[in-house]
């Protein structure tokens, strides 16, 4: 039991870790489509 409830634990903290991962992604990504026509 002990080794599932790790795993589990794991595995949420991983799923936490992606979120502000995909935040960051998500706003550099609208950042450069913003400016993307500024500068040509």
């Amino acid at each position: 039991m002990a080794r599932a409830r790790g795993r589990g634990r794991r595995e949420l903290k991983s799923e936490i870790n992606i979120v502000p991962l995909l935040d960051v992604l998500l706003v550099l990504l609208l950042i450069f489509m913003a400016t993307a026509p500024i500068i040509t």
